[in-house]
């Protein structure tokens, strides 16, 4: 074979090595990479990393979060999933039949030291009249709900004040929506205690996010 025809054949093999190389999916410190390039296990880096394009979502997508755990190892977060964890939930009750339409206790069974509950909306299916209170045909009632924590759990409280079913036999609704964070996934502040001075007017005097 001459040195010429030698040549071609050593640069035809370079090339189908490399272009295997190309196409190839590399593990490091795993026998069985996902994805181009796996490392499994830590990883320092000592100068930058360039992160090329990423496209925008689109409406038919669903996104997935990485978090990391307390013993350091990183776990998917499939917001899409239905029974997995997520950032956030929205939950709807439908409470029937309460006492005219006064909700005065429901225990939702939701642990106040993992979950914040808030209610977001409130419906309250029956028609109502004021009672106790001068020049009814001329005032108004609006629906107070609210959560509160109670033994533990969150409960949800629901009433329009100085008002009834104007048909006392009416078995009403509510229709209450709620959003319900994970404190594990949301930042908690705490408690701020505002004094007020007697006055009706006052101002944070550091905000907690600028």
């Amino acid at each position: 074979m001459t040195k010429s025809l030698r040549m071609k054949h050593y640069y035809y093999y370079s090339l189908l090595l490399f272009g295997g190389i190309l196409n190839a999916q590399v593990g490091i410190n795993t026998t069985n990479p996902r994805t181009t390039l796996e490392i499994a296990g830590d990883m320092e880096i000592s100068s930058s990393i360039e992160i090329g394009n990423i496209d925008s979502m689109v409406d038919t997508e669903t996104s997935t979060f990485l978090v990391q755990d307390l013993d350091n190892t990183i776990k998917t977060l499939d917001v899409s999933n239905p029974i997995g964890a997520a950032l956030g939930y929205i939950q709807e009750y439908i409470i029937y039949n309460p006492f005219q339409d006064f909700v005065r206790d429901f225990d939702t069974g939701i642990d106040a030291t993992n979950y914040v509950v808030v209610a977001i909306s409130a419906f309250y299916d029956e028609e109502l009249s004021l009672f106790n209170a001068s020049n009814q045909s001329d005032n108004f009632s609006l629906p107070y709900t609210s959560t509160i924590i109670d033994g533990g759990t969150w409960h949800i409280v629901a009433n329009y004040p100085v008002a009834r079913n104007s048909d006392v036999n009416a078995q009403g609704t509510w229709t209450i929506k709620t959003l319900i964070f994970s404190k594990d996934l949301s930042k908690q502040f705490g408690t701020i205690v505002v004094p007020m001075s007697g006055t009706n007017t006052g101002a944070a005097i550091v905000p907690i996010i600028d």
